[in-house]
C-alpha cells in the first residue's frame, strides 16, 4: 500500500492545514469504532438498500444515519480526537452541516472516477462566502473524510488540488500555480481522516480494472455560525437540535427552511421562535 504523507500531533496537523487547506491524519478511528461503523453500514445495505441513493459515479450513499442513531452519530460528528480541530480551524464557531456515508463495491471501482469540483454551498447565490481570506485556515466550511476500509495503490481514492480554493476554475489553478501545482491522491489504512477546505478542488480518483477492494468512507461536514448552511436538504432529530445540553443544542442551531419544516412537522416540542416559523407558512 502506498502511503500518504501523515500529520499526527495537533501542531503539525494545523501548520499543514493552514499552508495547504487540508491534513492527513492516521488512526483518527479505533479498530473498535470501524468494527461498529462498518457492521452498520453492511447491514444497512443488506436490510434497507431503499435508504441509499443510487449508484453515482460508482458510489452508493446515505445521509439516513443521523436521524437512526442521532446519539451513535454524534459521538462521531463530534469525534474527541477531530473535532476540536475542526472547530481551530472554524474558528470556534463549528456548526453541523452534513453527514453521510459513501461506498463502492468492488465491481463499481474502476469506474469510480469523479471531474474535479469544489464544494460550495447551497446558499453561496445569496451572498455566502466561498472562503475567509481574513480566518488564517481560510475555511468558511470544512470536511472530513474518513476512510472505513483501507485504500491500496488500486482503490479509488480522494484527490485534491492543494490550495486551489480561490481559483475560479481548474485551468486557472493550473496557470496560476505553475509548476507547484499538485494533484494528490490520499492512501491510507482504515482509519486515516482527511481534513480539508471543502472550496479546495477534489475529486474522487478512480480504481485500476484489477481493484478487489472497493472504497468505503464516512463524510462529515461543518460550516461555520457566521456563514451560511451548506444545504437545504440535511435535517437533525430532535435529539440533538432540543437538548438539554447547551453545546449539544449550540452546534446544531444552523437550522435551514427545510430543518424548520421538519421540525415543525416532527418535533415533539414546538419550534422556538427564533427560528422563522410562519415565513413557512
Amino acid at each position: 500500500m502506498t502511503v500518504t504523507a501523515y500529520q499526527t500531533t495537533k501542531e503539525e496537523i494545523l501548520a499543514h492545514y493552514k499552508e495547504n487547506g487540508f491534513a492527513v491524519i492516521p488512526n483518527a478511528l479505533s479498530q473498535e469504532e470501524l468494527d461498529y461503523l462498518n457492521g452498520m453500514v453492511e447491514a444497512s445495505l443488506k436490510e434497507s438498500p431503499e435508504l441509499w441513493h443510487k449508484p453515482m459515479e460508482g458510489a452508493v450513499g446515505t445521509g439516513s444515519f443521523l436521524g437512526k442513531h442521532p446519539l451513535e452519530m454524534d459521538k462521531f460528528i463530534r469525534h474527541p480526537k477531530i473535532f476540536p480541530l475542526i472547530q481551530e480551524v472554524l474558528l470556534g464557531e463549528a456548526r453541523f452541516a452534513q453527514f453521510d456515508f459513501r461506498d463502492v463495491s468492488v465491481d463499481r471501482a474502476s469506474s469510480s472516477e469523479m471531474k474535479f469540483h469544489r464544494d460550495i454551498s447551497y446558499y453561496g447565490t445569496m451572498g455566502g462566502m466561498i472562503y475567509d481570506p481574513e480566518n488564517p485556515y481560510i475555511s468558511t466550511f470544512t470536511c472530513v473524510i474518513y476512510y472505513l476500509s483501507d485504500v491500496h495503490e488500486c482503490c479509488p481514492a480522494f484527490c485534491l488540488v492543494p490550495n486551489s480554493h480561490m481559483y475560479s476554475s481548474l485551468d486557472e489553478a493550473k496557470e496560476k500555480q505553475g509548476s507547484e501545482y499538485q494533484e494528490v491522491p490520499i492512501r491510507g489504512k482504515a482509519g486515516t481522516a482527511v481534513l480539508y477546505n471543502i472550496t479546495t478542488y477534489h475529486t474522487r480518483k478512480g480504481g485500476r480494472d484489477d481493484c478487489t477492494h472497493g472504497r468505503r468512507t464516512m463524510h462529515n461536514y461543518h460550516s461555520r455560525a457566521s456563514s451560511y448552511p451548506l444545504t437545504n436538504w440535511a435535517t437533525v432529530p430532535e435529539v440533538l437540535a432540543m437538548s438539554d445540553d447547551h453545546d449539544t443544542r449550540l452546534f446544531y442551531s444552523q437550522w435551514t427552511p427545510n430543518q424548520i419544516k421538519f421540525a415543525r412537522d416532527t418535533y415533539t416540542q414546538p419550534v422556538p421562535p427564533y427560528y422563522p416559523v410562519d415565513k413557512l407558512k
